[in-house]
C-alpha cells in the first residue's frame, strides 16, 4: 500500500509542479519561474540530504548534477507550453515522447528487447495525441509550436533518466541533491533578465515557488515508492499524470478540455499504463 500511494503522490505532485510553473510563467516568464521555483527545491532537498547523508558521494553527486542540468532544459519548454497551450495536449505529448525516448534507450543502449505489445501502445498513444490536439471548448491553442515546446521538454527529461539511471537505488537521496545544484546552476546560465515590468507584480512568485516544492515532493515520492514497489507498477500510477494535470488546469488556468480531448486523454493513459507492464 506504501508503494501504491506514493506512486499516485509523485504523479499528483508532477501535475501541479508543472501547472504551477505554467502559471508562473503566465505571470511573468520563464526565467523567473525556474529561479524562484530552483531556489525553493535546492534548499528543501539540502535539508532532506541531512537525514541520509551517508547516500552522498562525489560520484553520485556528479551524475545527479549532470542529470538535473539537462533536465532542466526542459523546465523552460514545458513552462512555456503550459502557459500558452492547452493542458490536455501538452501532458499527453510530454508522457508520450519521454515514453519513446526511454524505450529507444532501454533497446539501444541496454539491448533490451520490444515488447510485442509495444506497437498496440504505439497505436493508441498516436489516437490519443490525436484526439487530444482537437480544439477543447475553451479555446486553449494548439498548435505545431506548441507540440515542438513540449516534445523538447520530453527530449530532455529523457535525457535526465537516462544519466539517473546509472545511480542505484540506495544512493537516489543522494542523486537528487546534485540534481537540484544542476537545475540551480541553470538560473545563472539565463538569468531573469532586470527591467522587464511584471503586469501582476509579484504574484508569480508563490506558483514558482509552490513549483519548486511539488518538484521535490515528487521526487521523494518516487523514491519511496521505487523501494517498495515494482517499476512497472510504480509506470502505472504515474499514467495518469496527463489527465490529473488536466483537471488541475480547469480549476488554476481556467482551461475547459472536450469530451474528445478527454478521450485523447484515456487513451494516452491506457498506452502509457501498457508501456508500463510490458
Amino acid at each position: 500500500m506504501i508503494g501504491e500511494l506514493a506512486s499516485f503522490s509523485n504523479a499528483l505532485s508532477n501535475a501541479f509542479t508543472n501547472t504551477l510553473g505554467g502559471k508562473s510563467t503566465q505571470l511573468s516568464n520563464w526565467r523567473n519561474t525556474l529561479r524562484y521555483s530552483s531556489s525553493i527545491a535546492l534548499v528543501i532537498i539540502c535539508f532532506v540530504i541531512l537525514f541520509n547523508f551517508q547516500t552522498l558521494t562525489l560520484r553520485v553527486f556528479a551524475l545527479g548534477f549532470a542529470a538535473g542540468f539537462i533536465g532542466g532544459l526542459g523546465l523552460p519548454f514545458i513552462y512555456k507550453a503550459i502557459s500558452t497551450g492547452a493542458v490536455s495536449f501538452v501532458g499527453p505529448v510530454v508522457a508520450l515522447t519521454q515514453s519513446f525516448f526511454l524505450i529507444m534507450f532501454a533497446v539501444i543502449v541496454k539491448n533490451e528487447s520490444l515488447s510485442l505489445t509495444f506497437p498496440i501502445a504505439a497505436a493508441l498513444g498516436a489516437v490519443g495525441i490525436y484526439l487530444c490536439s482537437r480544439q477543447a471548448v475553451g479555446n486553449q491553442p494548439v498548435t505545431f509550436s506548441i507540440f515542438l515546446l513540449a516534445a523538447t521538454a520530453a527530449v530532455f527529461f529523457s535525457g535526465f533518466s537516462f544519466i539517473a539511471t546509472e545511480i542505484d537505488n540506495s544512493q537516489i537521496l543522494g542523486g537528487l541533491v546534485g540534481a537540484r545544484f544542476g537545475v540551480f546552476a541553470l538560473t545563472f546560465v539565463f538569468p531573469p533578465k532586470k527591467g522587464l515590468a511584471i503586469p501582476n507584480g509579484g504574484e508569480y512568485k508563490k506558483y514558482a515557488l509552490l513549483s519548486g516544492t511539488c518538484e521535490v515532493i515528487a521526487n521523494i515520492f518516487f523514491m519511496i515508492a521505487i523501494n517498495n514497489l515494482e517499476l512497472s507498477k510504480v509506470g502505472i500510477f504515474m499514467a495518469s499524470a496527463p489527465a490529473l494535470s488536466t483537471l488541475i488546469a480547469i480549476k488554476m488556468l481556467h482551461q475547459r478540455p472536450s469530451i474528445t480531448n478527454w478521450v485523447g486523454i484515456a487513451a494516452s493513459s491506457g498506452a502509457l499504463a501498457i508501456i508500463a507492464l510490458s
